[in-house]
C-alpha cells in the first residue's frame, strides 16, 4: 500500500514538474524574432513610433529600443551588440571604416525656454555667450547641456557661434547643467523660468516653448529651407560587412517606404 502511495505521489510530482516547465517556457519564450537598436535619445521616439506600425503588420517580430545615446549605439553596432544603431549627428570619417550610416531624414535642434518666459528670440552670439561664459540673456542664467556622447550636444555645438566663427565645439568645457535625456532636458526647462536648454525639434511638447534663433522660427519649413541653421541628420548604423537578420532589414525596408516616409513626416522631421 505504502509503495503504491509512493508511485502515485511521483507521478503527480513529475505531471507538476512538466506542466511548471511548460508554462516557465511559454513565458519566457515569446517565439517572436528580436530585433535590437540602441542609441540616441532623440531619435528613439521616431524609431519607436515606426517599430510600434511596423510590429502591427510583422506579429512575428519584435523590436527591442534602448535609448542610451548617439556614441552607446554607435559603440553597439561596431561591437555587435545591436544590429542597429541611432545616432542623432552624422558617423564620423573613423566610424565610417567599420559602420554603414543610412541617414533616414533630418531634423532640427530647437532652444527652449520655460513658457512663462518672455523670451521669444535669441541671437547665436547671446547663446554662444550663455554656454562659454554664463552670460545671461535677459533672465535666463542657467545653461542646459546634454551630457558628453548625446549627437544633440555634438550638432547643437558644432552649430552654434560667436561672431568671430568660434563654435562651441572648439571649448573643453561649457557652462551649466549635464542631462543624459531629452526627457530630462524638457523637465528641467519647464521647471524653471531662468533656464534654457535644446532638443530634437521632433521632441518639442507644449510643457516648453522653442525661441527663433537669429529672428528664424524653428520649424520643418524653415529646416527645408536652410532659414534655421540648428540642423542635423537623424542616421543608423549598421556593422559593414555583417549580414542583418530578415527582420532587421525588413524594418529598415520599412522605414524607407512610402508609409515609413509618412510617419517621419508626421513626426516632424524632413525628408
Amino acid at each position: 500500500m505504502k509503495k503504491r502511495k509512493f508511485i502515485v505521489a511521483l507521478i503527480l510530482c513529475v505531471v507538476t514538474a512538466v506542466v511548471c516547465t511548460s508554462v516557465l517556457t511559454a513565458c519566457g519564450n515569446t517565439g517572436k524574432e528580436e530585433v535590437i537598436i540602441t542609441g540616441s535619445t532623440s531619435l528613439t521616439p521616431l524609431i519607436e513610433k515606426l517599430a510600434e506600425e511596423f510590429e502591427k503588420q510583422n506579429t512575428n517580430v519584435s523590436i527591442l529600443i534602448t535609448g542610451s545615446g548617439s556614441s552607446q549605439g554607435i559603440a553597439d553596432a561596431q561591437k555587435g551588440a545591436c544590429e542597429i544603431g541611432m545616432s542623432s549627428r552624422a558617423l564620423k570619417e573613423e566610424e565610417l571604416k567599420t559602420l554603414n550610416s543610412i541617414e533616414i531624414c533630418k531634423d532640427g535642434i530647437a532652444i527652449i525656454v520655460n513658457n512663462k518666459s518672455t523670451l521669444e528670440n535669441v541671437t547665436s552670439e547671446e547663446v554662444y555667450n550663455l554656454y562659454a561664459n554664463g552670460t545671461a540673456i535677459g533672465s535666463i542664467n542657467t545653461p542646459v547641456n546634454r551630457s558628453n556622447g548625446s549627437g544633440t550636444r555634438d550638432g547643437f555645438n558644432e552649430l552654434i557661434k560667436n561672431a568671430e566663427g568660434n563654435s562651441l565645439k572648439e571649448l573643453k568645457e561649457l557652462k551649466g547643467e549635464n542631462m543624459d535625456q531629452t526627457g530630462s532636458v524638457i523637465e528641467r526647462v519647464a521647471g524653471a523660468e531662468n533656464v534654457m536648454g535644446y532638443i530634437s525639434l521632433g521632441s518639442l511638447n507644449d510643457r516648453v516653448k522653442a525661441v527663433s534663433l537669429d529672428g528664424v522660427e524653428a520649424t520643418v519649413e524653415n529646416i527645408k529651407a536652410g532659414t534655421y541653421k540648428l540642423q542635423r541628420p537623424f542616421v543608423l548604423a549598421t556593422k559593414k560587412g555583417v549580414t542583418l537578420s530578415e527582420s532587421a532589414q525588413a524594418f529598415l525596408d520599412f522605414i524607407a517606404s512610402e508609409q515609413g516616409k509618412e510617419i517621419i513626416r508626421d513626426f516632424g522631421c524632413i525628408i
